[in-house]
């Protein structure tokens, strides 16, 4: 098995990603429950999205808050261009670029990001979770909806796996290659406290996928 750059998996497929999201893996339920957790100060809120994809997440919020602010960040230029379309009158400020290098301001309402972080392990997680924190108002709220495995053992495997492929293949550290690794919720739970949050909640949790919502004080 040889693995693809993240941005080239990525365009290739966001033509067709809505359809599968929703169609294929009937992720309907896990959209509505992200959207029922926004609950704004004021109507122009500002929100962040992180490995935004086509924005599948922002449909139901923009219904509901059409004059929230956005900024999205995602490696996938071909993403960003389905998102772009869908939402071409919305107060948008898309980048395309790697989140842990793109630079988030301060006072952010709300952090979301969905389906994307499952791909990073510890490390790198622990360190964009301490930049989130930064980034958020007091008060304001981290959102984290993606991939969960039921054990460590499951995790470990995937870590493993993902290391020797990435080692086979002569990857650096520093690319971004397609690869899954969730965590399991726990251990999420573990690295959102250890960037700096205290008040960390585990919303939902599926077979699969899990809702992680964590508070700056």
């Amino acid at each position: 098995m040889d693995l693809e750059r993240m941005d080239d998996f990525f365009n290739a497929r966001a033509e067709g990603y809505d359809k599968h999201m929703l169609d294929d893996l009937e992720l309907d339920v896990f959209y509505e429950e992200i959207a029922q957790l926004i609950s704004p100060v004021r109507s122009d809120f500002r929100l962040l999205d992180l490995g935004c994809g086509t924005g599948i997440e922002l449909e139901r919020l923009y219904a509901e808050y059409p004059d929230m602010q956005v900024t999205g960040v995602d490696l996938s230029a071909g993403m960003l261009e389905q998102m772009k379309t869908k939402f071409s009158n919305k107060n948008l400020n898309l980048i395309c670029g790697s989140y842990f290098d793109v630079d988030f301001g301060n006072g952010l309402d709300i952090v979301l990001s969905t389906y994307s972080l499952h791909h990073f392990d510890e490390e790198n997680k622990c360190g964009l979770y301490r930049k989130i924190y930064k980034s958020l108002a007091p008060g304001g709220i981290f959102i984290f909806g993606d991939y969960i495995v039921a054990s460590q053992q499951n995790q470990d495997d995937l870590v493993n796996e993902n290391n020797r492929l990435r080692k086979k293949n002569g990857i650096p550290d520093c690319e971004f290659y397609h690869f899954d690794i969730p965590f399991t919720v726990e251990n999420e739970v573990k690295i959102m406290k250890k960037a700096g949050f205290s008040s960390v909640k585990v919303i939902r949790k599926w077979e699969n996928t899990g809702i992680i919502t964590a508070e700056r004080d």
